[in-house]
């Protein structure tokens, strides 16, 4: 393997994977894959140096040149750099700084409702599942502490935490504000398809399969720039391609639990 050569470390239904896969996908970038399924407790099967690719222990990673590179949106302008013959940037420098405010939700609160809701729904069950043992033992090794406290809450009360009805209305809010831009223009930071678009766009999509879409199907501008997104080539390289292996779970409780997301949605 070429020291240029680009690994990822990801697995198939992580939002922050699938952005990273998306960017390399539409950047035509030749990869190589490394599954690390860090989302079900599954801490022994860690690589011996993922602390020191990240230290959080999560995923993506992208290593290239012997350095590892950890954080999504970190990962998406770190390609932009590396592999600027196709740029998601755009060139106006005021749709520029659209772009990265856009971005910078995610790390101001919108992957941590989103995780939120994930485990409230789904992936508690899915803990539940692995025994107290061995959920006790994830949940030492975790080094993010939002993330560790978080969890106990959410596993324990599921659909009645107190974490829920906010991370529901930071995406509402996020639906509408996205809805409200693109009615005025094609895309997030104007009239090209950027970086913000490929970070955003996996939270419908991972929103979509716990069978939440009736929310947000009114706001028509979301849906349409949605459509035009998953229609790409790369999106279904990218996503719909590596699948999701809790899809038949998310589908039976996302059902269930549609009722008590929808009159949290409504506030």
């Amino acid at each position: 393997m070429s020291d240029r050569t680009l690994t990822l470390y990801h697995y198939d239904r992580s939002t922050a994977a699938q952005r990273v896969r998306l960017l390399i996908e539409e950047k035509g970038i030749d990869w190589t894959s490394v599954i690390v399924d860090t989302s079900r407790g599954d801490i022994d099967d860690l690589p011996d140096n993922y602390h020191a690719l990240n230290p959080k222990g999560l995923i993506p990673v992208v290593v290239r040149n012997g350095r590892g590179i950890a954080e999504s949106n970190v990962i998406l302008d770190y390609l932009e750099d590396a592999y600027p013959e196709t740029s998601f940037r755009p060139e106006n420098p005021e749709d520029r700084a659209e772009m990265r405010l856009w971005m910078r939700r995610i790390d101001d609160g919108v992957h941590v409702a989103s995780r939120t809701i994930g485990v409230c729904i789904v992936n508690r069950h899915i803990y539940l599942e692995q025994g107290a043992e061995k959920l006790a033992r994830y949940h030492a090794q975790m080094r993010d502490l939002v993330r560790r406290d978080n969890d106990a809450v959410n596993i324990e009360k599921g659909l009645e935490s107190p974490l829920l009805p906010g991370a529901l209305q930071t995406f509402r809010t996020l639906f509408e504000q996205m809805n409200a831009r693109l009615s005025r223009h094609d895309w997030l930071a104007g009239d090209a398809y950027s970086l913000a678009d490929i970070a955003l766009v996996v939270y419908l999509r991972r929103m979509e399969s716990f069978q939440m879409s009736p929310l947000w199907s009114h706001m028509t501008h979301l849906t349409d720039w949605y459509d035009r997104i998953a229609a790409r080539p790369a999106y279904k390289a990218a996503i719909v391609d590596w699948g999701d292996i809790t899809r038949a779970k998310r589908t039976e409780h996302g059902k269930a639990a549609f009722d008590t997301i929808a009159r949290l949605w409504e506030g």
